[in-house]
């Protein structure tokens, strides 16, 4: 299918009007009917209903309408990083958690070193980010480590990260004094959605323990799983690599989850192993990494090693 179609059945919808979509498109009235005729033909049905007053939708054409606005997204995303391989395009997702200790320094280091890779960042939680690489918008990212990892991306363990438990100062928390499954029983919880695997993870532990999961607040943002906790609405559990001043202020406590961790690993996008783009931000965040785990800055983390599996994400 022509995606003009699409752009021109759109635009069409969108405006109610044949004749007012033609002039916007500079085409001939004529031309955008048959247009239209065509895409209906290839549909098998009917896509508008037309009035005195312009066109208005069928169930149909609702249906397509629906579908047809995130693809061409998708397709036009997919011809822009296709067209600026040559110059050099880079699209990479990283945690939120990791903005401090990682994603920062990063982007300051690729502008630096590679100024012709334009780069494109997503930032979000493992869920958001794996919808994501399902639609194939991601030529690296970073997530938990997954034994099945999604399909077309190969994974690398990269860093074993530390979990931690934290809350308004007035709850306790403190560093020295590490957290076990038990001591969540009391507490309602400020936690991702259902698909996020630190959730899965907290939620499995408390109930195979035969504790109760208690939901104060689920949210997919790092941001106000912390504003919600620094309200004293209820404890979150994050990674390790959150515990900046930037994120966790004087008004919050802290404490280590015992014997829990989360590994982190790099994927890549196989479709787009030969851009020269991937190559050096792969090199970069190998180096980045490595500096951040060295600098102390990153609380609890060490190098992955998968033969060390203990009770983690």
């Amino acid at each position: 299918m022509d995606s003009n179609l699409l752009h021109y059945f759109l635009r069409v919808a969108e405006l109610g009007s044949i004749n007012k979509a033609a002039a916007d498109l500079s085409l001939s009235q004529p031309a955008l009917s048959r247009h239209i005729a065509a895409l209906e033909h290839e549909m098998g049905g009917e896509l508008f209903t037309r009035t005195h007053g312009g066109v208005v939708l069928t169930e149909a054409g609702k249906v397509l309408a629906d579908r047809a606005r995130p693809l061409l997204r998708q397709f036009s995303l997919i011809k822009e990083q296709v067209g600026e391989k040559a110059a050099g395009h880079l699209a990479i997702g990283i945690p939120q958690a990791w903005q401090h200790v990682f994603t920062s320094p990063f982007v300051c280091a690729l502008s630096q070193l590679y100024p012709h890779v334009s780069l494109r960042v997503f930032e979000g939680v493992s869920n958001v980010l794996r919808d994501y690489m399902s639609a194939g918008l991601l030529d690296l990212c970073i997530m938990p480590f997954d034994p099945t990892p999604t399909g077309g991306y190969q994974q690398t363990a990269l860093v074993r990260d530390t979990l931690i438990v934290t809350g308004a100062r007035e709850q306790g928390l403190t560093p020295d004094t590490p957290l076990t499954f038990n001591d969540l029983d009391a507490h309602r919880l400020i936690i991702p959605g259902r698909s996020n695997p630190l959730r899965q993870y907290v939620e499995h532990s408390l109930t195979r323990r035969g504790l109760r999961f208690r939901l104060a607040v689920e949210t997919d943002t790092l941001n106000l799983c912390l504003e919600f906790a620094r309200k004293g609405l209820g404890l979150t559990v994050l990674p390790g690599c959150a515990v900046q001043p930037q994120w966790i202020g004087e008004d919050m406590g802290w404490a280590p989850l015992k014997g829990s961790y989360i590994t982190w690993a790099l994927y890549e996008n196989q479709t787009r192993s030969h851009s020269e783009a991937l190559r050096e931000g792969r090199r970069l965040i190998t180096t980045t990494l490595a500096e951040s785990l060295s600098n102390g800055r990153w609380y609890g983390a060490e190098p992955a090693d998968l033969s060390l599996r203990g009770p983690e994400i």
